[in-house]
C-alpha cells in the first residue's frame, strides 16, 4: 500500500543511474516529447521495483508450498508450521505500521536496500535452520525486513515519474505482486519436492539477493517518506465506516488462509490429492486470483461496489462448503479450491474503493492500515489453521473458513450504510 508522504522531483542522480540502467535493459530512442522519455527511463527502475515486489511476495509464500516437506525435515507438527507462517504475518502487520511512525521519514533507498537484505537472510536462515526454534528466529527476520518493501517500492515509483504517468508506473511495479500469486507457490513446491524443502528456501533468499544488487544500481537516492501520526490512525480507527471495510479485510483474509495456510496438508490428507497435484493445484489457483482481481472492475460497474463484496464473499463461502461436504468428489474439490481463489480477490479491489471512498483526504494511511488488517488476518488465519488442524483435524478446515466469512458477510450487510465522519476533515500536514 502506498507509503503516506509527498513526492519529490527526480533528481540529477536518477536521471543519470536511469540512463545508465536502461541501456543495458532496453536501449530507448531519442527523445522526441519530455513525458514519454521520462517514463522511458524510468521503465528499468519500475522493472527492479516489480521484481522486489515478487521476491517479498514470493518469501512469504514458500512455506505454504514447503510446509509438508518443512514438517518431516525438522520433526515438528503441523501446528509448529501455521507458527511459521502467522509469526511472518503478524510481524508484517505490526510492523508496515510502525515503520510509517519510526522510519517513515528515513531514506527511501536506504529503508528498500536493508529490508530487502533482511528478507534474503532470513530466507537463508530458513534453509540452514535445524530445529523450530532457529527456524522461527530466522522467520521474524525475515518479517523485520518485509514491513516496508510494499510501501516504500509504492513511494519510489510515484517519485520517479510525473504525476499523471504515476498510475502506469504503480501497475509496472504491482506486476511484480500480482505474477508472483501464480508463480511463487508453485516454484516453492516444485524446488522443494525436486531438491528438497531446504533448496527452495535457498532459491528464494538468492532472489532477494539479486534483487538487492539491482536495486543497488538502479535506486535513485534522495527519495524521502514522511512520518505518520499515532493521532492520525486513531481518527481513521475511530470512523465506523472507515473501520468497517478494513475488519471487512481482515475476516476476509483470516477465513481463507485459516484453510489455505494448511492446504498442502489438506490436499493430500483429505482430498487424496497427490503430491505431484498440488504444484499444478497452487498454480491454478494463482491464476484463478489474478482473474478474480481482473473481473472486479466489469463485476462493479454492473452490479455496484458493495453488491460486488458481497458477492465474492458469498461465493467464497460457497467453494469452502464444497471443501467441507465433498472433499472425496476429487475433481470438484480441487475446483472448488481453485476457485476460492477468484472468489477473495474479487472483492479486494471493491474493498480497496470503498476504503478510500470513506476515509477522504486520510486515505493513504487509511491504506497502510488495511494492508496491516492484509497480513493479520493471514496470521488470524494461519493461527487458526493450525489451531483446528492439531484439534480436529484438517477436515473441518473449510468447515470454520465457511463460518468467518458468513459472519464477515452478515456484518457488511449490517452496516455498509453507516455514514463515515472523516470525509469533511481537513487534512493536517502529520496525518499522512
Amino acid at each position: 500500500m502506498p507509503m503516506c508522504g509527498t513526492a519529490p522531483t527526480v533528481t540529477a542522480e536518477f536521471t543519470q543511474r536511469a540512463a545508465n540502467l536502461g541501456s543495458f535493459f532496453c536501449p530507448a530512442p531519442r527523445r522526441r516529447e519530455r513525458k514519454a522519455d521520462f517514463m522511458g527511463r524510468a521503465w528499468p527502475v519500475l522493472v527492479l521495483l516489480a521484481l522486489t515486489q515478487f521476491c517479498a511476495s514470493w518469501g512469504s509464500l514458500t512455506i505454504i508450498g514447503v510446509q509438508v516437506e518443512m514438517r518431516a525435515g525438522l520433526g515438528i507438527s503441523a501446528d509448529a508450521i501455521a507458527a511459521l507462517v502467522w509469526s511472518y504475518s503478524f510481524g508484517i502487520a505490526v510492523g508496515a505500521l510502525l515503520a510509517q511512525v519510526v522510519i517513515g521519514h528515513w531514506p527511501r533507498r536506504m529503508v528498500l536496500l536493508t529490508s530487502m537484505s533482511l528478507l534474503g537472510l532470513g530466507a537463508c536462515g530458513l534453509g540452514m535452520a535445524q530445529n523450530w526454534e532457529q527456524a522461527m528466529v530466522a522467520r521474524v527476520i525475515m518479517a523485520i525486513g518485509g514491513a516496508s518493501i510494499m510501501p516504500t517500492t509504492t513511494v519510489i515509483a510515484t517519485s520517479i515519474v510525473p504525476e499523471s504517468q504515476r498510475p502506469a508506473a504503480l501497475a509496472v511495479v504491482f506486476t511484480g505482486l500480482t505474477v508472483s500469486l501464480i508463480l511463487a507457490l508453485p516454484i516453492a513446491s516444485f524446488v522443494g519436492t525436486a531438491l528438497g524443502w531446504r533448496a527452495a528456501w535457498f532459491v528464494s533468499g538468492g532472489a532477494a539477493f539479486v534483487a538487492t544488487v539491482g536495486l543497488a544500481w538502479g535506486v535513485p537516492r534522495g527519495v524521502r517518506g514522511t512520518r505518520a501520526s499515532w493521532q492520525a490512525m486513531r481518527t481513521i480507527i475511530a470512523d465506523r465506516a472507515t473501520m468497517l471495510s478494513i475488519i471487512t479485510t481482515l475476516l476476509l483474509i483470516a477465513g481463507g488462509f485459516l484453510t489455505f495456510a494448511m492446504i498442502s496438508f489438506w490436499l493430500v490428507e483429505v482430498a487424496g490429492t497427490p503430491r505431484w497435484i498440488v504444484v499444478p493445484a497452487l498454480l491454478a489457483s494463482g491464476i484463478a486470483s489474478t482473474a478474480g482481481n481482473a473481473i472486479s472492475a466489469p463485476f462493479l460497474r454492473v452490479i455496484g461496489r458493495d453488491n460486488t463484496i458481497i458477492f465474492g464473499m458469498v461465493f467464497t463461502a460457497g467453494c469452502f462448503l464444497v471443501l467441507w461436504i465433498l472433499p472425496q468428489a476429487y475433481w470438484l474439490a480441487l475446483a472448488a479450491f481453485v476457485l476460492v481463489g477468484l472468489g477473495w480477490s474479487l472483492c479486494l479491489a471493491p474493498l480497496q474503493a470503498r476504503l478510500v471512498a470513506t476515509s477522504g483526504p486520510r486515505a493513504q494511511l487509511a491504506l497502510a492500515i488495511n494492508a496491516s488488517a492484509f497480513f493479520g488476518g493471514q496470521g488470524l488465519g494461519a493461527l487458526a489453521g493450525g489451531s483446528v488442524y492439531e484439534t480436529f483435524g484438517p477436515v473441518l478446515m473449510p468447515l470454520f473458513s465457511l463460518l468467518v466469512l458468513a459472519f464477515a458477510t452478515a456484518l457488511f450487510i449490517a452496516a455498509k450504510s453507516i455514514p463515515s465522519t472523516l470525509l469533511d476533515q481537513k487534512h493536517p500536514a502529520n496525518s499522512a
